[in-house]
């Protein structure tokens, strides 16, 4: 699933993740944001680090003022991967539209 985000720079930002008929507990999850996919990773988020289990199917990754206020505005490349066992699969990709605000 390709998706897009647009976050204000200086802003908290957080999303929710909902996984159909998940019936076992991921073995990781991860969250990862770079300028470009060759490119080093700029925000880098995992279980327990920025990733909350909220129940079974749904996880709430968050990001806090710090993560958005120094990212300069523009386009950004994400990937949301899981693995259960020892198979990883990437369910969510797109991309992060950070904007200046009025504010900053």
């Amino acid at each position: 699933m390709l998706k897009v985000f647009q976050v204000k720079r200086g802003d908290q930002f957080s999303f929710i993740v909902y996984f159909k008929n998940l019936n076992q507990d991921l073995t990781t999850i991860r969250f990862g944001l770079k300028e470009d996919y060759d490119k080093p990773m700029l925000i880098d988020k995992s279980l327990g680090d920025g990733i909350v289990k909220i129940d079974t199917t749904h996880y709430q990754v968050n990001f806090p003022v710090s993560d958005t206020s120094d990212i300069e505005a523009g386009m950004y490349v994400f990937d949301l991967r899981y693995t259960i066992g020892d198979t990883p699969r990437t369910p969510v990709s797109g991309y992060v539209l950070f904007n200046d605000s009025v504010f900053n």
